[in-house]
């Protein structure tokens, strides 16, 4: 089995008779247009920047299997992108046509072909959305992940010991778990890593600074 994913590829859990699975839409958002203020959002949405600096729909592959909502490339990805996200900890919902999202405006007004309608996944202060075909596959969505949450919560009270959980879906949250706690680790090396660098550069920065001034 391997570390960096191991059995947890997108055919794989499909063929596991996941809760929900299908092809959408997510909206990156990169990190300079997250720290740039609204009037400048509003020009680096306008369409006539490149993708590294604007926001823009990427095709993903999401699959809801067992206590984790997986995102993949394709449908043929041997391995999830990002880390799995919890259920228990999800909310999700549909976002209405006239929404006012905050320097995002544009691309919820103007949807990529093929779609009709955005939903909302939000865990622990992250917001991701997502883009689908239809208003019917939205609420679908949005319905699973819901139900999905109550039954992760309910498991984790030891509630449904009267249920049946497959094997697989127990096979793949070891793994889920398992990938998660690995990515978390990753982001809290760089954050310390990132730290170290701040605090190095106020240190050099204050040593050139009195000896200028003697």
């Amino acid at each position: 089995m391997k570390a960096s994913g191991g059995g947890l590829s997108a055919k794989s859990l499909i063929e596991s008779s996941p809760a929900q699975h299908g092809p959408a839409l997510k909206l990156h958002v990169p990190a300079i247009y997250k720290i740039s203020p609204t009037c400048l959002q509003r020009i680096l949405s306008s369409g006539w920047f490149p993708e590294s600096m604007s926001p823009h729909w990427i095709e993903r592959h999401l699959v809801q299997a067992g206590s984790f909502l997986y995102r993949f490339e394709t449908d043929q990805s041997s391995e999830p992108k990002g880390t799995p996200v919890q259920l228990a900890a999800v909310e999700a919902r549909a976002v209405g046509e006239d929404e006012y999202l905050e320097g995002l405006e544009l691309m919820f007004r103007q949807l990529p072909p093929g779609s009709d309608a955005v939903f909302s996944v939000s865990t622990f202060g992250k917001t991701q959305y997502f883009a689908v075909s239809s208003k019917e596959e939205c609420s679908t969505w949005v319905n699973s992940l819901r139900e999905g949450r109550q039954s992760a919560i309910t498991r984790t009270m030891g509630h449904s010991s009267h249920v049946p959980y497959p094997k697989s879906w127990e096979y793949f949250d070891t793994l889920g778990s398992s990938l998660m706690k690995r990515k978390e680790r990753i982001k809290q090396k760089m954050a310390e890593k990132e730290m170290e660098m701040t605090t190095l550069d106020a240190g050099v920065g204050g040593s050139l600074h009195r000896g200028y001034y003697g």
